[in-house]
């Protein structure tokens, strides 16, 4: 199981999709317990989101928040996923919001829910919540692109600037 998992990962990072699916549906097929299955569901959701089949994807990721509540992995993941696309935005609210409650102190979460709270509009909310994010994970390259385009939408050019500097 172990094994076809890390293949399934490695595949999908050398986009060799369908080698992918077909390694994570084997390593499902000998999952035994729920948050063995729950876990190849989540990696299977992740395939299909790298490849753009969000409509997929969408429904792996809700499969695992279905059996598991508590995931704040996928809660994070699928609430990420359709804000980034501008989509069900009160729904991802609620999914990151979740996550986030689960690990309040966890950047990642925070720079999703900086991110929904961005294309909700609510910039302060947005501000508050990736500045929190960079605090945690000051080198993570997409948070920085968050404030970058926050600031830059806000018309505070210089900080736009010096973010997406960091970004990249």
């Amino acid at each position: 199981r172990e094994v076809y998992i890390a293949l399934a990962q490695i595949y999908s990072r050398l986009k060799r999709w369908k080698d992918a699916e077909e390694a994570i549906a084997q390593a499902e097929k000998i999952s035994t317990k729920p948050e063995d299955k729950a876990y190849t569901t989540f990696i299977l959701g992740s395939i299909y989101e790298r490849q753009k089949k969000y409509d997929v994807a969408e429904e792996a990721f809700k499969k695992v928040v279905a059996t598991d509540p508590q995931n704040a992995v996928a809660l994070n993941y699928l609430g990420y996923m359709l804000a980034d696309r501008g989509m069900h935005l009160d729904e991802a609210f609620n999914y990151v919001k979740r996550a986030v409650d689960l690990d309040p102190q966890n950047g990642a979460y925070l720079d999703s829910l900086g991110w929904v709270y961005f294309k909700m509009g609510n910039y302060d909310m947005a501000e508050e919540n990736l500045r929190k994010a960079s605090e945690r994970i000051g080198n993570d390259a997409t948070i920085q692109e968050h404030l970058g385009d926050l600031y830059q939408k806000t018309g505070r050019l210089k900080l736009a600037a010096a973010h997406w500097e960091r970004a990249l």
